[in-house]
């Protein structure tokens, strides 16, 4: 059993880990909601500017979604990295004809079942 009591169980990342192209979206992201808003409330009270407020968020929507599969996929790296890096092994008598999935399920099994 590992103490994280005096420290995290993965590092902490920081802020500076993304790339200028991803802080781009997300500050696009955050502007296109904001225009999308005030065009939106604009064109609510005084009936003109529909379309930029349309527009807007349109660009908010195609914004929103590069931004979330980018994070989705970040996380996934994340899992990846440290699934592999907390692996069980696998013994190499196992069947060559038997799946690394099948086998690492079986290691896993028999793992518990003892």
């Amino acid at each position: 059993m590992t103490d994280t009591s005096t420290r995290p169980a993965r590092a902490a990342a920081t802020r500076w880990d993304r790339s200028a192209l991803q802080t781009s979206a997300e500050l696009l992201l955050g502007l296109s909601f904001a225009a999308t808003m005030a065009f939106g409330g604009y064109a609510a009270a005084t009936g003109h500017l529909a379309v930029f407020a349309q527009g807007a968020g349109v660009v908010f929507l195609v914004t929103l979604t590069c931004v979330l599969v980018s994070w989705f996929r970040a996380v996934e790296r994340e899992e990846r990295a440290d699934h592999r890096a907390t692996a069980p092994v696998v013994p190499a008598t196992a069947s060559a004809s038997v799946p690394l999935t099948t086998a690492a399920i079986a290691a896993v099994d028999a793992e518990y079942r003892r």
